[in-house]
């Protein structure tokens, strides 16, 4: 569930980076968090962001012989990320706070 919760605000930060397509995007969190992160079926998260208007499809390109489309943050989207991002970094401190008393 944990990492449920945490796909969404993975996927805009990103994002908001550059513009991505899902095998990058699914390619990049495997690499980023070392093998520790996986999202075998990112379709569910990145619809939830279409219809939610925070990300948008925003053109096809040909890369690697195939073509693909590229996906970007909207406005609406950095304003969202920036809110549970905010929220992460507070719950991450209150866990951490708590793992630390328990030492």
């Amino acid at each position: 569930k944990l990492k449920k919760a945490t796909t969404e605000l993975i996927i805009l930060s990103l994002l908001e980076k550059e513009n991505l397509h899902i095998g990058a995007l699914t390619e990049k969190i495997e690499e980023y968090s070392e093998g520790e992160f996986k999202i075998v079926f990112p379709y569910a998260a990145i619809y939830r962001l279409i219809n939610a208007g925070y990300i948008y499809e925003c053109g096809k390109k040909i890369e690697d012989g195939r073509r693909r489309q590229f996906l970007s943050i909207t406005d609406k989207g950095v304003q969202y990320l920036r809110r549970i991002r905010k929220q992460y970094d507070s719950y991450i401190k209150g866990v951490d706070c708590i793992f630390e008393k328990l030492k």
